[in-house]
């Protein structure tokens, strides 16, 4: 069996954009898949153990036995992961690579304990004990969320033991209108974890699982338990390489942890519904993070303040960031502009987490695949074939990425400019071209190096000829670098 698929599968909490609306019931069952059919030993040995309640004495029972068991059983498989993980710690820490195995093996490890830490504990919270398993830290801001009667969006990341987030909150009360009662409460789920969360409500009747492959009724159905002012969590860190990209952690200061631009200010693709919903139903965001104690069997749960645009201090805010806050406010941006910025926004409470605990994040395994941006250069023997395919990608990157104070008309309106120098090119017959180069990436860079590179590039790879005769494409290009 390979731990890495476990590392894949394991998340409760997938983001909705897989899932046929359908909300789990005490009736529901595994159904095998064609993505994880050996998996289903692993969620049949879970709900086997939950159902039957052979972990019902575990609460006081060490977790140093599991932290002992998880080291042997992830040798090997850290040996396995070690390069796929090696980029992504390579990429965020570029001056600690004596730290890179260590790293990987603490990974490994961690994904074992998170699964034993949800078969044997994670059930057994209750009204007595939260405080034992989790305690709660900024519960004010979700309370004050909770009583706008706008329904709750919680975003989250796979940082630690992530279920705790959700978990920590079965059996706490609020008092609204006069009335004490549960937080009612909303996760969606992937398939896979079907049984991880069948034996869960049976017990728990403030919490409700959407399992959906349907985007467009999946928001519905969101929509109608945010308007009964429910709470609702979700992952920003679980995305497609599709989605809108905003910065991974705007303004962040250089440090020797950075990343080899110095900086955070790369572009990740984040999923947009919570802004949909922000936007649309003015549902208040608060973010939530499990911060880690001495094992994945406690953690500190923190709430976050409450993320607003409209209220939110900006005296301390860089400016290209601060006025397009009061742009936002003002009314004064496109659509892709204020999803980005709330994308932004959250990206830059969340994420700093992943630098502080590299190794407990779960994605960090699949970063580099979800990630990626590529212009690829399939069968290409003209430079005519590879400027077209050029100008299409460059101009899917700035429609496809979001940047405070960037002017993307101005930088589309240089990119088509080449459309017209193209045209006369098409009918060269001069025009030859052998590429070795099969794609470029421009994954984790923000703009300017984005399009740094790619010009620089392909400007390499001009033929003598064409420098010669269409030296006006070397200038566009070169031009709208001076646009960022």
């Amino acid at each position: 069996m390979n731990i890495y698929n476990i590392i894949d599968i394991v998340v409760v909490f997938r983001m909705a954009t897989e899932i046929q609306t359908q909300s789990l019931s005490n009736n529901s069952s595994m159904k095998p898949t064609d993505t994880f059919p050996e998996f289903n030993l692993i969620f049949r040995l879970s709900n086997f153990i939950h159902k039957y309640k052979i972990n019902r004495h575990f609460e006081r029972f060490p977790f140093l036995g599991f932290k002992i068991l998880s080291i042997f059983i992830g040798i090997e498989h850290a040996i396995k992961g070690h390069k796929q993980l090696s980029k992504t710690w390579q990429f965020f820490y570029p001056k600690k690579e004596k730290m890179y195995r260590h790293w990987t093996n603490l990974f490994v490890r961690y994904n074992i304990e998170l699964w034993l830490d949800t078969t044997f504990y994670l059930p057994l919270r209750n009204a007595t004990n939260e405080e034992y398993f989790n305690p709660i830290e900024g519960f004010e801001n979700l309370k004050k969320a909770i009583l706008k009667k706008k329904g709750v969006l919680v975003p989250t990341i796979h940082i630690g033991e992530f279920y705790h987030t959700l978990f920590s909150l079965f059996h706490k009360e609020i008092t609204i209108d006069g009335k004490k009662q549960k937080i009612p409460l909303v996760v969606l789920g992937s398939k896979e974890n079907d049984f991880l969360f069948k034996e869960q409500l049976k017990s728990i009747k403030n919490l409700k699982v959407i399992l959906t492959d349907d985007f467009k009724s999946l928001k519905k159905t969101v929509e109608h338990y945010l308007k009964k002012n429910f709470t609702v969590f979700l992952i920003q860190d679980y995305y497609f390489p599709n989605q809108l990209r905003a910065p991974f952690f705007y303004n962040s200061k250089k440090s020797k942890n950075s990343n080899n631009n110095n900086n955070s200010n790369f572009l990740i693709p984040c999923p947009q519904m919570i802004t949909h919903f922000h936007l649309n139903l003015g549902c208040p965001i608060i973010p939530v993070i499990a911060i880690p104690k001495h094992n994945l069997k406690h953690s500190l749960i923190k709430f976050l303040p409450e993320i607003c645009p409209q209220t939110m201090d900006i005296s301390k805010v860089n400016e290209i960031l601060k006025n397009e806050i009061i742009k936002f406010r003002n009314n004064a941006l496109t659509k892709k502009q204020r999803y980005g910025l709330i994308s932004l926004l959250i990206n830059r409470e969340l994420y700093p987490y992943v630098f502080k605990y590299p190794y407990l994040w779960q994605e960090a395994f699949l970063f580099f695949d979800r990630t990626k941006f590529r212009i690829e250069f399939k069968d290409v023997d003209s430079h005519y074939e590879m400027f077209s395919i050029l100008v299409n990608r460059l101009s899917q990157f700035i429609d496809k990425t979001y940047e405070p104070g960037r002017n993307d008309n101005i930088i589309l309106q240089e990119i088509q400019k080449l459309s017209i120098d193209l045209e006369e090119m098409e009918k060269d017959p001069e025009d030859k071209l052998q590429i070795t180069n099969k794609y470029i990436e421009l994954g984790r860079l923000n703009g300017k190096d984005a399009f740094t590179k790619a010009i620089s590039i392909i400007l390499k790879i001009q033929t003598a000829y064409i420098r010669q005769n269409y030296k006006q494409i070397s200038e566009i290009l070169n031009s709208i670098l001076d646009f960022f």
